[in-house]
Parts: C-alpha cells; sequence; structure tokens
C-alpha cells in the first residue's frame, strides 16, 4: 500500500534500515563526555530513583556549560522511554550530560558509531 499522498504508478517504497547503539549512563555521572564522536540521538530510556520528578539534560559542548539540545522531565518512580522523529538530534560536538536529577539510568540510543566497518561519518 502506498503512503497517503502517493499515487502508486509505478513507484516503489522502501524502508531505511540503520543501526542503533545503546549507550548506558548510571547514576548521576554529569562529569564527563558520554559519546565524544559527532553522533545523533535517536531516542532514550530514562528510570526515575523513586524520590520525586527528576530532569536529564544533554549538550554537546561540555557537562557544565553550553547550550542543551535536549531537555527531558521524568516523573517519580516511571521509566520513560521514547523515539526522536525523522534523523533524531545531530550532537556535533559529542554528547555531554548536563544535568541528571533524580534518576538511576539513562540510556542513549544513537546511531552506531563502533564497530568493524564503520566511519566516523555519523552526523
Amino acid at each position: 500500500m502506498a503512503p497517503s499522498g502517493a499515487t502508486n504508478k509505478g513507484e516503489i517504497f522502501m524502508a531505511i534500515k540503520a543501526d542503533i547503539q545503546a549507550t548506558r549512563i548510571v547514576g548521576t555521572a554529569t562529569s564527563t563526555v558520554v559519546i565524544a564522536a559527532p553522533i545523533r540521538l535517536k531516542g532514550m530510556i530514562i528510570a526515575s530513583d523513586g524520590t520525586g520528578a527528576g530532569q536529564v539534560a544533554l549538550n554537546t559542548d561540555s557537562s557544565s556549560g553550553g547550550v542543551n539540545l535536549f531537555t527531558a522531565d521524568v516523573p517519580s518512580g516511571d521509566v520513560i522511554n521514547f523515539s526522536l522523529p525523522e534523523d533524531g538530534i545531530l550532537f556535533p560536538n559529542g554528547v555531554y550530560l548536563s544535568t541528571a536529577t533524580k534518576v538511576t539510568a539513562v540510556t542513549l540510543l544513537t546511531d552506531k558509531f563502533s564497530g568493524p566497518n564503520l566511519t566516523g561519518q555519523n552526523g
């Protein structure tokens, strides 16, 4: 079946497949870079520590400065899981965890950035 608005007259529709990598951060380790290479964030899983509403913020400049490219609020005692639409969010200088309050773990779902036959062109 053709996507909405398509004419289906000899058109070929194909899904694009991409490898995803999961990077887990435990606790509130906000002092180091999480992923050093340029990368696209495709999704995230955040687990609350159950002591109140929490927050996670990511930026691409440093763990303590710069402009946050992504911020999420986490309900107390909950685990949130979501995917970012289209190509996700580009972090051109890598991903830094600038804020992680009242969370036990954060898992970043990104383009695959390590493994055989990969180049540094994930941006």
